[in-house]
Order: structure tokens, then sequence, then C-alpha cells
């Protein structure tokens, strides 16, 4: 209970905190272009904010994050701010369920943008690119560009620590951020500046006929069997078949809903799996998460969630369970695991956490809970099923 609450307050904190910012400047800065101008970048940002253009088989770009950039350049901190404000409202409204999410994101990517226009003011004296594709514009345009990615990449690494303390922070980060130079900053960089060139130059004509031919190869890549292929390996683990974190992310958000209660949750992990390893070796390791996995799938319906949530462990997410119906579901895999046939005559058992609600603002906390019924059942012994407090 204590991470979702840090976690609950981590994501308020960072959106109150953005909204003030965006706020005092809007209230306190005159704007450096024309309202026209803000509004396509707006209207833009709404359409492009949550669209993956894949440019090659590994490597993808959000066209919103360049045009946050472009619109802090062409039309100063006031343009920018309206941009995120309007699409923050726009979202807010469309995903009430998600505000804090969606105050988190627009949050971070405020003060982003605030750090990334005070270090060019620092340094420059102002943000706006005069001569986008000159020495000078391109140095400019690569400073903010960074400035906004490290900013923004250490508020969502946070995010991500909060979310799993083993994922230390330092190592995400670093991560994170060398990704993000290899395969994002590069197309991000040069989308940005041509965009700000196009403004300067060809105007707000210019960058809709631009932005229509990205939209166009969006939609074709968004219809091809290249892109459903690349949604489904980014959703499933490749060791195992079943869904992974990113997979139960995409599963609870087309899925949750108050009709498909009650809701339960299995964190199954196998016992002393290290050990297992270092005696039969990495393969037999593999060998027993497979077999696991595929335990799993024959344990429960075909509607049901598998998701391997890290090393040894797995999560079944059960719609329209009980339970009592999902205790009786994780002590039915605990007997099918312990019968398990693996080499070297092995016998691996699990350790299962279970949680439970009928309350569907509490969906998002049966994991946590779960996990932490899980560590109880390995105190109390292993091979065990144990249920979460707050779910008796």
């Amino acid at each position: 209970m204590g991470n979702q609450r840090t976690l609950k307050a981590y994501e308020w904190i960072i959106g109150i905190l953005g909204l003030i910012i965006l706020a005092w400047i809007a209230a306190t800065q005159e704007l450096e272009s024309s309202w026209l101008l803000v509004g396509c970048w707006a209207l833009s940002y709404l359409l492009f904010s949550d669209k993956a253009v894949f440019l090659t088989a590994d490597a993808a770009f959000m066209p919103g994050y360049p045009l946050v950039i472009a619109a802090l350049s062409t039309t100063g901190l006031p343009g920018a701010a309206w941009l995120i404000l309007t699409s923050f409202l726009w979202h807010g409204i469309r995903n009430r369920s998600q505000i804090p999410r969606i105050s988190f994101n627009m949050g971070s990517v405020a003060i982003a943008l605030l750090a990334a226009n005070g270090i060019m003011v620092a340094f420059w004296g102002t943000s706006n690119l005069l001569e986008p594709l000159s020495f000078q514009g391109l140095l400019r345009g690569l400073v903010m560009i960074l400035t906004y990615h490290v900013v923004l990449t250490a508020a969502h690494s946070l995010f991500s620590y909060i979310t799993d303390p083993e994922l230390r922070f330092t190592a995400r980060l670093t991560s994170s951020l060398k990704k993000s130079v290899r395969w994002f900053v590069p197309s991000y960089y040069f989308f940005s500046l041509l965009l700000i060139q196009l403004a300067q130059t060809g105007g707000i004509v210019a960058i809709l006929f631009f932005l229509s031919a990205i939209y166009a190869l969006w939609r074709q890549f968004y219809l091809s069997h290249a892109y459903e292929q690349e949604s489904v390996r980014a959703a499933t683990d490749s060791l195992t078949g079943v869904a992974n974190r990113e997979g139960f992310r995409r599963y609870l958000s087309r899925t949750l809903s108050p009709d498909k209660l009650p809701a339960a949750v299995l964190f199954v992990d196998i016992d002393d799996f290290k050990s297992l390893n270092d005696r039969f070796g990495h393969e037999f390791g593999d060998r027993a998460l497979c077999t696991v996995a595929s335990t799993l799938r024959k344990s429960v319906r075909e509607e049901d969630l598998i998701v391997r949530w890290g090393g040894e462990e797995f999560i079944v997410f059960l719609w329209n369970t009980s339970l009592e119906q999902a205790l009786s579901i994780a002590e039915r895999i605990c007997g099918s695991v312990r019968e398990c046939k693996l080499p070297f005559d092995a016998e691996i058992t699990v350790s299962i956490g279970c949680s439970g609600t009928n309350n569907v603002d509490e969906v998002s906390r049966l994991v946590y809970e779960a996990d932490h019924a899980l560590y109880r059942a390995k105190h109390e012994g292993k091979n065990r099923v144990y249920v979460a407090a707050a779910s008796e």
C-alpha cells in the first residue's frame, strides 16, 4: 500500500507543479507569435501526442515531442504552455479515470520545457532559433533537445523506480538516456529543427503539408502487418510467450470496467529459483519458466491474462472472479506445478499471493497487495497460497 500511496503522491506533485508552471507562464508572459500559429501547434500536438512512427524495426519516435520543442522556439514559453494546457484538458475530458497519470505526463513535460527554455536563455538569451539550419541553430537546437530529454527521462525513471524499487533509479535513468540518445534524440532533433525552419520560412501551410505526410506515413504503418507484429512483440515475453508488463498495461487500460468486477490477481513466484539455476544451469531455469507459464495457461480461462512480471515472477489477472474462486485457482496451480515433469527429475514449487476487489478504483492496487501477500507466503514456508489482508 505504501508504494501505491507514494506513486499517487508523486503523480499529483508533478502534475500540480506542472500546472502551476503553465498557469504562471500563461498569466505573466506575453505571446511572442500569433494565436493562429499557437493553435496550429496545439491541434497538431493533439493529433500526434500518442502516435508512434516507426523508422526502423527497432527505432520509433513520437512526433508530439518535437512539436513541443518547435512550439517553444517559434511561439516562446507562452505558446508552448497553451499547447500543453490544451492537451491536458482534451485528454482529461476524454479519460477522466486517468487524470492523475495525465496530469503527471503533462506536468513532467512542463517542467522539462521550462528547463530547456532556462538553459537556452541562460546561454543565448532566447530559445528562439532564428536560423535553425545554421551552425548556431543546430548547436542550440541540440542543447535544447538534450536538456528537455534529460529532465523528462529523469521524471519517468523516478516514476519507474517508485513503481518497482528493484529497477534502480540510476541504472534505469542511464539505460533510458542511452537508448534515447541512440534512437530517439537524432530523429527528434532533426524533426524539431525542420519544423522550426518550416514555420519561419513557409508558415503554417508548410507545417500542415509536412505533418500530413507524417500522418500518412503513420497510418500506412499502423494498418500494416508489420505494425501488428511489432505491437504483439512489444507486449509479449519472448521466452515464455505470455504477456509482459507492457502487455499488462495495455490489457488493463483496454478492459478496465466496473462491469467486469469482481477482479482478482495471483502473484506467482517459483520457490528457490536461483538455487535451481545454480544447481542445474540456466537452460534448466528457462525450461522451468516455460513449464510454469504453460501450467498457468492450462489453469485459467482464455480471457484471463498471464504476465511474466520479471525473473521468476508471474501475474495472473482474473476478471469476474471472486476472491474465493481465485483462491481455489491458486491452490490448483500450486498442485499442478508440483506434479510437473522436468529434467533431472527435479521438482519445483510456487508460492502465490492472492488479492481481490469489488471496487473498480482499487484494481490498480491489486498487484501491490498480491505482492505483499506473496511475501507472507514465502515467510510462512513457501509452496503455499496467502491472501492479502486488505482482501479478506
